[in-house]
């Protein structure tokens, strides 16, 4: 059963946030409930922390990226894309007015989905509680979201609608087994491609855990979010909910079993048991293979044995 946010607990959540993003998440936690983002409170705690990192608990002007850089800033941030000191990017882009947005469509251009020669990088900035950025991130939104990101850049930003905007990122970037498995720096790779702000992400989700702990559970599931993705609710985690956290771990130990089995079949093949369908290894190289799946083998069991715990610790 989800965990029941109340107004003000949001409030708490992102003290400094416009009162129409309050308003909007106090009405509309049917939309965090379908993505199964209320489902525990490690999960909460996770999507709140990084959104109030992203984007200043909402505060930032119109929820939009400020790139009106200094040279020496530009330089500070990209250095491998703008230039490595102030003197370099301001000989690469002037000091014209708009010269940082001549900077972010290089900077931002080519990758994204955004397209080369365009002004694609300036005008798919970071945006929203996310901060959404670039036009392949932009399309999802607008897939995920029901706004016209691309042709309308500026409604990933609208106030209203940020429940909707945030946790289509949220699926999008499918960030519940990490949230289940405890995995909150992998979490935060997947969000913004690396650990841009770790500290102050956990900081933050250290300030909210009093909240979010006092929050009460649901002794109903509301009618509107049965049979979407998250619910209804159950005491322990489902079983396709530790297949996808342990899925990595799964994979490379079935791999390993299959390196040992091949060393195995080699030396069954030498005493006749088996008929050789490749020329045989020598003895070291099929034991040595052997040896390594075991090892391997049993240090991925207790990995995928922790994970499951993790996820069922944090289930709650």
């Amino acid at each position: 059963m989800p965990v029941q946010v109340t107004r003000a607990a949001w409030r708490e959540l992102f003290p400094r946030a416009p009162q129409a993003v309050i308003d909007a998440f106090a009405a509309k936690q049917h939309v965090l409930d379908a993505a199964g983002i209320t489902e525990t409170r490690t999960r909460l705690a996770y999507f709140v922390a990084n959104i109030e990192h992203e984007c200043g608990g909402f505060t930032i002007p119109r929820l939009t990226e400020n790139i009106n850089y200094t040279h020496k800033r530009a330089a500070e941030i990209f250095p491998t894309r703008a230039g490595r000191t102030a003197a370099e990017v301001m000989a690469r882009f002037g000091s014209a007015a708009g010269w940082q947005r001549k900077m972010i469509d290089v900077v931002y251009g080519g990758r994204m989905g955004n397209r080369p020669g365009t002004s694609d990088g300036s005008t798919y900035i970071g945006r929203g509680g996310p901060q959404w950025t670039g036009r392949d991130g932009y399309s999802a939104c607008e897939k995920r979201a029901g706004v016209p990101a691309v042709a309308v850049p500026e409604s990933v930003a609208q106030l209203d609608l940020q429940p909707e905007i945030c946790v289509a990122f949220w699926v999008w970037k499918n960030l519940n087994p990490k949230a289940d498995a405890g995995d909150f720096n992998g979490l935060v790779r997947i969000w913004n491609g690396g650990t841009n702000g770790l500290a102050d992400r956990q900081h933050l989700m250290a300030g909210n855990d009093p909240v979010i702990a006092r929050l009460s559970i649901a002794k109903t599931t509301a009618v509107a979010v049965k049979g979407l993705a998250g619910g209804p609710s159950t005491k322990t985690p489902p079983k396709e909910v530790v297949k996808v956290a342990t899925a990595k771990e799964r994979n490379a130990r079935a791999g390993a079993v299959a390196v040992g089995g091949a060393g195995g079949a080699n030396e069954a093949a030498k005493t006749g048991t088996q008929v050789p369908a490749a020329p045989l290894m020598p003895p070291a190289v099929a034991y040595t293979l052997i040896g390594v799946a075991v090892v391997a083998v049993v240090f991925l069991t207790v990995i995928i044995a922790r994970k499951k715990a993790a996820v069922i610790r944090n289930w709650f």
